[in-house]
């Protein structure tokens, strides 16, 4: 099991507009945080210190199952190298 959530910062565009995910927007650097008591999603602050609040699931995540990644199978993304550091 990985044990990590991967969330992601969400890229709005245009960039003036209330924070969320909508259509349009792009999917930033992927993060690491641990996962709260029932293991499917993402605590409250990823393994680099950033609140998770408005930090959507990464497609494909699945924090509970086997793999050496904590990350899914994301192709055109940045993984946040802080986070990785410390997976």
């Amino acid at each position: 099991m990985n044990g990590y959530a991967a969330v992601f910062e969400v890229v709005a565009q245009p960039p003036h507009r209330p924070a969320g995910p909508a259509p349009g927007d792009r999917m930033g650097t992927v993060h690491a945080a641990e996962t709260d008591d029932s293991g499917l999603h993402a605590g409250p602050v990823t393994l680099c210190g950033r609140s998770t609040v408005g930090m959507p699931a990464a497609p494909g995540d699945r924090p509970g199952a086997a793999g050496d990644a904590w990350w899914p199978p994301l192709s055109g993304v940045r993984i946040c190298a802080a986070c990785d550091r410390e997976t």
